[in-house]
């Protein structure tokens, strides 16, 4: 059974303030809380305010696959994407 605070962060990050939607190669800049792969997708960029470590640049991101964070900008090189507003 999930927590009330489970349930929480995913309404909040699930789409209730919105979301984009990506297929193309098109840079995209805004404030995201997750990002979720619709099909097998690859980020040329992939800007997190809050993630350390390596580069995330050619991150792959298989199909259903959601990713959280504070995202600011990113850039597919394919795939596609719904990334939701935080």
């Amino acid at each position: 059974m999930s927590s009330i605070k489970e349930l929480c962060r995913d309404t909040k990050q699930g789409g209730s303030n919105g979301a984009t939607y990506e297929s193309g190669t098109t840079a995209v800049t805004g404030n995201f809380g997750s990002i979720t792969a619709l099909e097998d997708s690859v980020f040329s960029l992939l800007t997190a305010s809050n993630w350390d470590g390596d580069s995330t640049g050619s991150l792959p991101l298989p199909k259903g696959t959601t990713i959280y964070g504070k995202f600011t900008a990113f850039t597919l090189t394919s795939g596609k994407v719904v990334a939701y507003k935080a």
